[in-house]
C-alpha cells in the first residue's frame, strides 16, 4: 500500500503544473508517458474548475486565445430566449441523429478578460429551465492528443442561480448564454434578462441590425475575437481578421444561402444558427462537425471570411462538415458516414457556387474511374467511389428525386431494421425518379426486399452503362 502511494506521488511530481503548460504554435507541449497522464489531466481539470475568486490569468492566455487590448470594462443587460433549447425541430422529426445536438448558445456581444471575474446578475431565472453562461467558444478538448499547440482545455461553463454569480476563466473568452431543460415539459417565461459587469466589449455584427457605420465602431472593441451573426450561420473571427472587413453583410448573406441550401436538401426547419469556430488546434481531422463545427485557424480562418474565394471556389470542407450536421441514420448506412455528408457538398457546389456536377473536389475529377473502382474486382468502397454512384443517379434523374427522398424522412422516418431502411430508401428514390433502380442499388450492396422490387417493377429499368474496371 505504501509503495502504491509513493508511486502516485512520484507520478504527480513528474507532471507539469497547469501554469507551466505554455504551448505555442511552433513550440508544442508533449504529453508525458501514459502512466503519468491521468495525474496531469486531473490537475488540468481541477485548475479549470477553480472557484472564480481563485482564478488568475494563465501565462499562455495572451498567446491564445489572446489578450484584451484595453483596460476598459463595461456593464450591460442582455436579453435571452429561455425557450431556445435546440438547433433542430426535433418534434417535427427533422433532427439528424448522427450529429450532436447541444442546446444553442445565445450571443451577448461580450468577452471575459483572462483571469478576471465577471459578475452576472440574474434577477430571476425562468421556471423549468437551467441557465448557464459559457466563457469561450474553443470547446475542443485536446487531452487525448499527444502534442498540444495550445492549453488543452480553455472553456468553462457556469450554471446560474438567482442573484449574483461571479464567473471567471483563466483564458477568457466570448460570453454566451445557454438554456437547458429543467423540469420536463415545463416551458420557460417568454423572455429573460441578465446583467453582466466587468465585461469587455467585443466586435459584433448582427445581420439585419447593424450597418457599416455601426460596424466601424464595433470592430475597434478590445476583445481579441469577434462574432459575425447571420440568420443561419455565426462566424467566430479573430479581431485581426475582422479589421479587413468593412461590411460583413454580403459575407453573412453568402453563409446564410449556404446554410439554407444544406437545410433545403433534407427539409430541415432550423431553430438556431450553425456556428463556425477556427482554432489553433482541434481534436480531430482537418475540420470536424458538431456545434460549433471546428476548423484550423490556418488556413480556414481566412477562407471563412474571404467572400471572393467562397463565391468563386466554394469550400468543400465547410460544406462537408455542415453535411455531417445534417445526416440521418435513416439514409446513412454502414460505411457511408463519409459519403452521404457529401450529398451536401455536391449540392452546394452546384447550386451555390455554380460548378458542374461532380466538380469541387480534386478526387471527383474522373467519375468514370471512380465507378470502375467501385464496381471492380475487388470492390472499392472508398468515400469518393461510393459518392460517384450517386453522381450517376443525379446525372440521370437530376437532383429532384434524391432531394425529395431525403426530405420525405422529415415527415416519415424510416423503419428500424437496417435491411428495411435500405429497401425503404430505394423504394422512395425509385418512386420519385419514376425508375426501377432495384438492380442498381443491389449492385451497390443495398438490401432490396421483394416487396420493393415489385413496387418499382412498373417503372422503366435504370440500367446505366458502367465503365469497365480496367487497371484495377
Amino acid at each position: 500500500m505504501r509503495l502504491r502511494i509513493v508511486l502516485a506521488v512520484l507520478s504527480l511530481s513528474c507532471s507539469a503544473a497547469p501554469e507551466d503548460i505554455r504551448p505555442k504554435e511552433k513550440k508544442q507541449f508533449t504529453q508525458p508517458a501514459e502512466a503519468e497522464r491521468a495525474a496531469l489531466h486531473r490537475s488540468i481539470r481541477d485548475y479549470m474548475a477553480l472557484d472564480p475568486a481563485k482564478v488568475t490569468a494563465h501565462p499562455a492566455a495572451a498567446d491564445f486565445p489572446g489578450a484584451v487590448s484595453s483596460q476598459e470594462r463595461l456593464s450591460c443587460t442582455v436579453s435571452y430566449d429561455p425557450n431556445l433549447l435546440h438547433r433542430w425541430d426535433v418534434k417535427a422529426g427533422n433532427a439528424p441523429n448522427l450529429a450532436t445536438r447541444p442546446d444553442a448558445w445565445q450571443e451577448t456581444g461580450l468577452y471575459a478578460a483572462p483571469g478576471e471575474t465577471v459578475v452576472v446578475e440574474a434577477p430571476a431565472l425562468p421556471s423549468g429551465r437551467k441557465v448557464s453562461v459559457i466563457i469561450g467558444c474553443h470547446r475542443d478538448s485536446l487531452l487525448r492528443l499527444d502534442k498540444w499547440k495550445r492549453f488543452p482545455v480553455i472553456t468553462r461553463a457556469f450554471e446560474l442561480k438567482a442573484g449574483r454569480n461571479p464567473i471567471a476563466n483563466a483564458f477568457g473568452g466570448q460570453l454566451f448564454i445557454q438554456v437547458r431543460d429543467g423540469e420536463a415539459g415545463k416551458p420557460g417565461t417568454s423572455s429573460s434578462r441578465l446583467t453582466f459587469s466587468n465585461a469587455v466589449g467585443m466586435p459584433t455584427f448582427i445581420l439585419g441590425r447593424d450597418t457599416p457605420q455601426s460596424w466601424a465602431k464595433s470592430r475597434t472593441a478590445p476583445a481579441p475575437w469577434g462574432t459575425l451573426v447571420g440568420r443561419g450561420a455565426i462566424l467566430h473571427v479573430r479581431t485581426q481578421d475582422l479589421a479587413k472587413i468593412d461590411d460583413p453583410q454580403p459575407l453573412l448573406e453568402w453563409w446564410d444561402k449556404c446554410i439554407d441550401l444544406e437545410g433545403d436538401l433534407i427539409g430541415l426547419r432550423r431553430l438556431a444558427p450553425e456556428r463556425v469556430v477556427p482554432d489553433r488546434q482541434i481534436s480531430a481531422g482537418y475540420m470536424h462537425s458538431g456545434y460549433p463545427f471546428m476548423c484550423w485557424i490556418d488556413p480556414s480562418a481566412k477562407d471563412m471570411v474571404d467572400l471572393t474565394k467562397l463565391t468563386k471556389e466554394g469550400n468543400w470542407g465547410f460544406f462537408h462538415e455542415l453535411g455531417h450536421n445534417h445526416q440521418r441514420r435513416d439514409w446513412t448506412f454502414d460505411g457511408q458516414v463519409e459519403v452521404t455528408c457529401n450529398f451536401f457538398s455536391l449540392y452546394l457546389m452546384e447550386k451555390l457556387v455554380g460548378k458542374p456536377m461532380g466538380q469541387g473536389h480534386p478526387s471527383m475529377k474522373d467519375i468514370d474511374a471512380l465507378l470502375a473502382k467501385r464496381f471492380g474486382e475487388p470492390e472499392n468502397k472508398g468515400p469518393f467511389e461510393q459518392l460517384a454512384t450517386f453522381v450517376l443517379l443525379i446525372r440521370a434523374h437530376g437532383w429532384g428525386p434524391l432531394r425529395s427522398t431525403l426530405r420525405s424522412y422529415a415527415d416519415q422516418p424510416g423503419p428500424q431494421l437496417k435491411e428495411e431502411q435500405q429497401s425503404s430508401f430505394v423504394e422512395r428514390y425509385g418512386e420519385y425518379a419514376k425508375a426501377d433502380v432495384s438492380e442498381y442499388f443491389m449492385r451497390m450492396g443495398y438490401h432490396v426486399s421483394p416487396g420493393t422490387r415489385t413496387k418499382l417493377k412498373g417503372f422503366p429499368k435504370f440500367q446505366p452503362a458502367l465503365p469497365s474496371a480496367q487497371g484495377k
